[in-house]
């Protein structure tokens, strides 16, 4: 019996609708959500307060996240990790031998 592999489904409309949103050309630099494909961002703030009229900021507890995705409860960075520096290996030093 050889084995027949099944066509995939077709998208339904908002699965679509959420890939043609990401395949749409964006400018260098332009930050956009790998999960929605939104291109804002939110910053969330603890603590702010009202000095003089103006409002002072607080703690920074969220920064760079996706609106769209958060109000569903999923915390999605838009700013890619930084990277991380990789040192080349010391040389091992090895021990001398005993001379008996």
């Amino acid at each position: 019996m050889p084995l027949e592999l099944v066509p995939p489904t077709p998208p339904d409309r908002k699965t679509a609708m959420v890939e043609r949103i990401k395949d749409i050309a964006r400018p260098d630099g332009m930050l956009q959500c790998s999960r929605c494909g939104g291109r804002d961002t939110l910053m969330i703030r603890n603590g702010d307060r009202i000095v003089g009229g103006k409002i002072k900021a607080g703690t920074v507890i969220e920064k760079g996240i996706c609106p769209h995705c958060y109000k569903r409860g999923v915390i999605v960075d838009l700013m890619p990790p930084k990277p991380k520096i990789v040192k080349a290996p010391k040389p091992r030093r090895t021990k001398p031998k005993l001379v008996k």
